[in-house]
């Protein structure tokens, strides 16, 4: 029997020294530095997990703000500071790769990048994925969610392939969003936005808050400190606790929340609708999510019927007539529902 998806999530988040099983994990996040925010107190759990780093964390234009000499020099630093954690945590050799994609440009790539973790989920025979949720907050944090998402959506539409494999249960961690009194105060991190138009109540799914021992709080910051150039970001983070829960749906072609979403407010290159409208456009490139859309069922052949394509109301007439509908939705680039002729 396979276990249940609260079984997964459970064994998924349990405490460092939890004697349970840590099914097949990937952990897959825009920026180094991510996975310390998610999972900082149980990271060296995840020796055996595959790290996946979307970007390189250097934004273009953000050397010399950075102190660096040029791009190259601080995008180094950058993956320094993640060898020096995972040497801290104990977890020197994990299993890692990184995209190659420019910082803040993920949102560019959303077809390509999730194509490409759909082979690493496969690859690996992943049980499980820690990312990050659709939440506003960085619009590479946001095509990380799409990514992992619609990679899941396609695993998940090729059972029949072999070798079989059950798609991995999506597990993801807050970081930041706008602050709910609006986006002039600032933002607001480690908590989930609350249930709404992009996570409707039907959908709210399971969630943990687990505090963490001194023990456990002293060991995330000596992995935070290890980010220097990004130590005043980091700052804004609480050590207090780690909160986790199962990724619900997500309609990625609305904005995760009503009203401005952070980075609206940034001059990072991208706005909310900006990425809706490139969201919408990974979609169709990617063929939809299959799981998501509607089957109609057509049975439109009975006994005696006329059967030329002349004849009124003939089986192959409405055929003919329903595949010329759907050519015409594909081309004026319409989702047309999947159909099963009966």
């Amino acid at each position: 029997m396979e276990p249940s998806a609260l079984e997964i999530f459970a064994r998924a988040t349990a405490a460092q020294n939890d004697p349970r099983p840590l099914p097949r994990a990937a952990l897959i996040f825009a920026h180094p530095d991510d996975e310390t925010i998610a999972l900082g107190a149980r990271l060296a759990r995840f020796a055996g997990a595959h790290m996946v780093h979307v970007t390189d964390g250097a934004p273009r234009n953000a050397g010399r703000a950075h102190g660096f000499h040029s791009l190259s020099d601080y995008r180094q630093a950058r993956w320094q500071e993640l060898q020096q954690m995972l040497e801290t945590a104990g977890i020197p050799n994990i299993s890692r790769e990184r995209l190659e994609i420019a910082d803040r440009d993920a949102s560019l790539e959303l077809t390509r990048i999730s194509r490409r973790i759909a082979e690493i989920l496969q690859a690996h025979r992943s049980e499980v994925v820690f990312t990050h949720p659709y939440e506003g907050g960085h619009p590479d944090h946001d095509a990380c969610a799409f990514a992992v998402h619609h990679a899941v959506a396609m695993l998940r539409g090729c059972k029949d392939q072999v070798p079989l494999i059950t798609p991995p249960l999506i597990i993801e961690a807050p970081f930041y969003h706008a602050d709910p009194a609006g986006i002039d105060v600032g933002m607001e991190t480690g908590t989930f936005l609350p249930a709404g138009r992009n996570a409707p109540e039907r959908q709210k799914t399971k969630e943990v808050a687990i505090a963490l021992s001194p023990e456990e709080q002293k060991c995330k910051r000596a992995l935070i400190e290890c980010f220097q150039t990004q130590r005043e970001t980091l700052s804004c983070f609480q050590l207090t606790e780690e909160r986790f829960r199962i990724a619900p749906e997500y309609e990625f072609r609305l904005p995760p929340h009503n009203g401005a979403v952070f980075y609206d407010s940034r001059p990072w290159g991208m706005s909310s609708q900006s990425f809706c409208d490139l969201a919408s456009e990974a979609e169709r490139a990617l063929g939809g999510r299959n799981e998501n859309r509607m089957l109609t069922v057509l049975c439109t052949a009975f006994p005696f019927a006329p059967v030329s394509v002349d004849a009124a109301e003939g089986a192959e007439q409405i055929l003919s007539r329903l595949d010329s509908a759907l050519d015409d939705a594909v081309a004026a680039k319409r989702r047309p529902p999947e159909v099963l002729y009966a």
